[in-house]
């Protein structure tokens, strides 16, 4: 077979003047060219970009400078490296109008080799972007496949330093290779990075499909247009009243059901192949008598799937050659149960993706398959701003769902640690191309390109981590929500929805990053930075570096701390406060003077422990990640007042109720065995509003009784049930039944009727809900208070019934976590003191779980 050579010659053949041309001359053999225009201008400025590190890599690799040239400039007595969508290409023969998505062509006729694809704006306009996610570029997936598989080039890491290209004495094409590069996704989005490697790793944009971040109602019925002129479109609460609240939707309502359609509509006729349907988040049911009867069903999540499934069939019958993505997502988080197929133009998002939910879905027939929104990734994650993912991890997933024909995948969180998790992203990415491939090879390939002569300690590096990670990554599960161990493997004695892994960060990421773990990590990184002369390798080296110095000072400091915790003393206290002032350094360290997030030196698209502001790196990361204590003690203050943080919390009996109960008079009756618990400042500084409270029961409520100062206040104005009551004059009650310092009930009153707040915190367990871990402010106990102002002294009495709080009358000996706070507005400077029963001296919170105190029963 013939084959096309280009070869960097040794030097016998450089007395040839012709081959010293060749390899050396601005004569040399062969050109890179562009098609003279595109039919969009941007098309034609990403494919040059692509061009450009093309030309890099023949130079790097076979010490060759072929110029880049659009194709009227081409000199035509020369072979050349076409790019695009060139009339050379169609002279060729090669219909690249009919590769579908991100496809793309390598082949070669007559000595000149062709990377096309059906080059094209993701919505057919012609406004140049330079945003390369807003087009599809067949072209560019040939580009980077040629590159890696006959250049040897590796896509590792964003940027110029993440490219790493090798040596070649030859690079061989075989003779009319007619090579197509299929990509399995026709979505492939989140946080992209740079143009190559997103294309390298497959994670190239999302094609023809418009979705919303997920809830597509927002813009189809926009509380913001519609809550005061057309209040019906919105839920009916179960009072009675139509409420715009998070902008969820009456449902059965001729009018909503049009305009989703419409929006949908809209965007396909924008341009769009495939248009995202969803409801809102936290979805919230209307409870209208139409609701209640529509789609003939009880259950919401079903109604929402006959409902989306409608507007798919209309759909189909107006615009046949356009598609619809339904999401799989409360309320509708589980397979319909009313029909077992979907319109041929149908596609659905799932948010859960284990095995067995798979399974499921073999009862319903999806023509176009799945598109998954994965939670492998991302600082809300319980182990916050540190790994989440082994390569192995990556693997398995990828496999299942190439098995189960996914066809979309947004990748949330991808990317915010390219040193430490790059090679599970790497992993992850080539995985996507052929499935069947031996990942630990992918993996041994990243290393030995990454770190070069340092391959050695870096892959003992990071084995040392994997290994530890993978006990995490395991049982963290697919979707964060369920093992993704075959249920053969799981433990049979566990309690039903037990979870199998701690709720508490701190727990997880000791437990994982040992001192000895750490040391390992530590010895071999050492040993790499001193072996390597190359200046990216250095420059990814630091980039590790930087990520395992947040790393190991956190690890250090939860170890600190677990020792503290044992046995409080100052000499304890001053080692773990060194620490934590080391780590607010380090923090500092980030970001410039303006408060901006500085990059890795030489490295632009990689910053300091990913985008993360200063206030979410402070605790390690939000939703199901923040570490409070230590991570927010203010040591200088701890200092300066000689106190030891939690070398006890407060405690308090609760008497049990003899007498009558008075909304007054705290001395006497049924309170007068009970004593008095004195709130100070949050910080014990000291407080103008003096407040003290008593705490008592009997069989069927518990009764807090309150007297506070409350001298000059400001103007009250009754805010009515879950307004904001922090805003002015309040006393604020947290109760923990469990006493296990992870949900609470929360009641907050001012000193006038109507005028009061209560949510459920931490009761929402589903990690994907947008209220997971947070206050639920939709759940109304049924609990009563009274208030009285009378010569300057406020007077409150809570009457909480034990049923509200979902538990039972508490027996002698238990004991409750709670906390008792206020919240006094100086109408003078408008300042707002607070003040604590059990101070929290950590996080300044009145919710800080840590910080809560005791009350055991009498």
């Amino acid at each position: 077979m013939r084959k096309l050579c280009l070869l960097l010659f040794g030097a016998f053949f450089l007395t040839l003047p012709q081959l010293r041309a060749l390899v050396f001359n601005a004569d040399s053999r062969y050109q890179i060219v562009l098609p003279d225009s595109c039919p969009n201008a941007g098309i034609h400025t990403h494919l040059r970009q692509g061009a450009t590190v093309l030309q890099q890599a023949f130079a790097e690799s076979l010490g060759l400078k072929f110029p880049i040239v659009n194709e009227s400039k081409r000199d035509a007595s020369l072979p050349a490296i076409f790019i695009g969508q060139t009339a050379a290409a169609r002279q060729a023969g090669l219909k690249f109008a009919e590769l579908k998505d991100f496809s793309g062509l390598i082949a070669e006729r007559n000595g000149n080799v062709f990377l096309v694809g059906n080059d094209r704006h993701r919505f057919g306009s012609t406004e140049p972007s330079n945003n390369y996610r807003s087009y599809i570029l067949g072209s560019l997936k040939a580009l980077t496949v040629f590159m890696e598989d006959f250049l040897q080039v590796r896509f590792l890491q964003p940027g110029a330093v993440g490219i790493d290209f090798l040596p070649l004495t030859s690079v061989e094409i075989p003779d009319s290779l007619n090579r197509a590069v299929v990509p399995k996704l026709i979505f492939s989005s989140g946080r992209h990075a740079t143009m190559l490697y997103d294309y390298a790793i497959n994670d190239y944009g999302p094609g023809e499909i418009q979705t919303y971040g997920g809830h597509s109602y927002y813009s189809a019925v926009p509380k913001e247009k519609y809550a005061q002129s057309h209040p019906e479109y919105f839920i009916m609460s179960a009072s009675g009243q139509r409420d715009t609240t998070g902008n969820h939707l009456c449902i059965s309502n001729p009018e909503v059901q049009e305009l989703i359609y419409a929006e949908a509509v809209k965007q396909l006729q924008a341009g769009a192949g495939m248009i995202e349907v969803a409801q809102t988040d936290g979805y919230v049911a209307c409870c209208c008598e139409e609701c209640k009867k529509f789609g003939g069903v009880e259950d919401f999540g079903e109604k929402t799937w006959i409902l989306h499934r409608s507007l798919a069939e209309r759909l189909y019958k107006e615009y046949p050659d356009k598609k619809m993505l339904i999401i799989c997502y409360p309320p509708n988080s589980d397979i319909p149960t009313t029909f077992t197929s979907f319109p041929p133009n149908v596609m659905i998002e799932l948010c859960r993706y284990t095995p067995a939910f798979f399974e499921k879905w073999k009862a319903i027939t999806v023509p176009h398959g799945f598109m998954v929104y994965i939670y492998n990734w991302g600082w809300y994650q319980i182990t916050g701003l540190t790994p989440k993912r082994t390569p192995r991890f990556c693997a398995e997933q990828v496999r299942l769902f190439m098995d189960k024909g996914v066809r979309g995948i947004y990748r949330c969180g991808h990317g915010e640690l390219p040193a430490l998790e790059g090679p599970a992203y790497y992993v992850y990415g080539k995985m996507l191309e052929d499935s069947s491939q031996n990942y630990q090879q992918l993996e041994d390939d990243y290393y030995r390109r990454a770190f070069a002569e340092a391959y050695s300690p870096m892959r003992a590096f990071f084995a040392a981590m994997h290994e530890r990670l993978e006990m995490y990554s395991r049982l963290q599960g697919q979707d964060s929500k369920s093992s993704f161990l075959p249920e053969s493997e799981l433990d049979e004695t566990a309690l039903p929805g037990a979870a199998p892994l701690p709720k508490n960060p701190r727990v997880i990421i000791a437990a994982m990053y040992t001192p000895e773990v750490l040391a390992v990590m530590e010895r071999n990184l050492s040993a790499a930075e001193k072996m390597v002369q190359n200046e990216k390798v250095k420059t990814r080296l630091l980039a590790v570096r930087v990520e395992f110095d947040y790393l190991k000072n956190l690890a250090n400091i939860l170890h600190l701390y677990n020792a503290y915790r044992t046995q409080p003393c100052w000499e304890l206290f001053n080692v773990l406060a060194q620490h934590l002032d080391e780590r607010n350094a380090l923090l500092d360290s980030y970001f410039d003077e303006k408060g901006r997030k500085k990059s890795i030196p030489g490295w632009r698209e990689v910053q300091y422990v990913s985008a993360a502001p200063r206030d979410v790196m402070a605790r390690n990361g939000r939703l199901s990640a923040p570490i409070d204590a230590p991570l927010t003690w203010n040591t200088s203050l701890l200092r300066e007042k000689k106190i030891l943080p939690g070398a006890g919390v407060r405690k308090m009996q609760i008497k049990r109720a003899q007498g009558a109960v008075s909304a007054t008079d705290f001395s006497s009756g049924a309170w007068a065995s009970a004593s008095w618990q004195e709130l100070n400042g949050i910080q014990l500084g000291p407080i103008r509003a003096q407040t003290r409270f008593k705490v008592i029961y009997d069989d069927q409520n518990l009764y807090i009784g309150i007297e506070s100062d409350l001298k000059d206040p400001i103007q009250h104005n009754a805010v009515g049930r879950d307004g904001c009551a922090w805003r002015q004059d309040s006393l604020e009650v947290v109760l923990d039944p469990a006493g296990s310092r992870e949900q609470y009930y929360h009641f907050i009153i001012n000193p006038l009727p109507n005028s009061f707040y209560d949510s459920a915190v931490g009761m929402i367990t589903d990690p994907i809900h947008p209220m997971f871990n947070k206050a639920d402010v939709s759940w109304d106990g049924d609990w009563e208070y009274q208030t009285l102002v009378k010569d300057e002294k406020w007077y409150a009495l809570f009457k909480i019934p034990f049923a509200t709080l979902n538990c039972k009358t508490p027996s002698s000996g238990t004991t409750w976590t709670m906390n008792l706070g206020r919240g006094a507005h100086n109408r003078a400077n408008r300042e707002v003191e607070l003040s604590l029963w059990s101070p929290c001296l950590e996080s300044m919170s009145f919710h800080d779980r840590d910080s809560f105190g005791e009350g055991q029963f009498e």
